[in-house]
């Protein structure tokens, strides 16, 4: 996965206590959010409306919502200073691992 892969743009995001913040995509979610396992770890660049990109990391995870199916997400592993606004986006820069 490279970092032109299609960005993850951001269709909610939510505190997760003690875990860091949990972001789901916007439909459709990018393609390259369904190959890694689950737990993988990723480079990723934040980009927001008039504030500059900003470097995070992060995993994939699993959201289970009844009655709706599993749903890939990132789990942010750092703050990135406030909720993020609908319409920001994620891109990839580097699979971490891959296990």
């Amino acid at each position: 996965m490279s970092a032109s892969a299609s960005p993850f743009v951001i269709g909610q995001s939510f505190r997760v206590p003690g875990l860091g913040l949990l972001v789901l995509p916007a439909t459709p979610a990018p393609t390259w959010l369904a190959s890694p396992a689950l737990h993988t770890a990723l480079a990723l660049r934040l980009h927001r409306p008039g504030q500059p990109s900003l470097a995070l990391p992060a995993t994939i995870e699993e959201l289970s919502r009844d009655p709706e199916p599993p749903t890939r997400a990132l789990l942010l592993d750092a703050d990135p200073g406030g909720e993020l606004p609908i319409g920001a986006w994620l891109a990839l820069e580097k699979v971490l691992d891959e296990d």
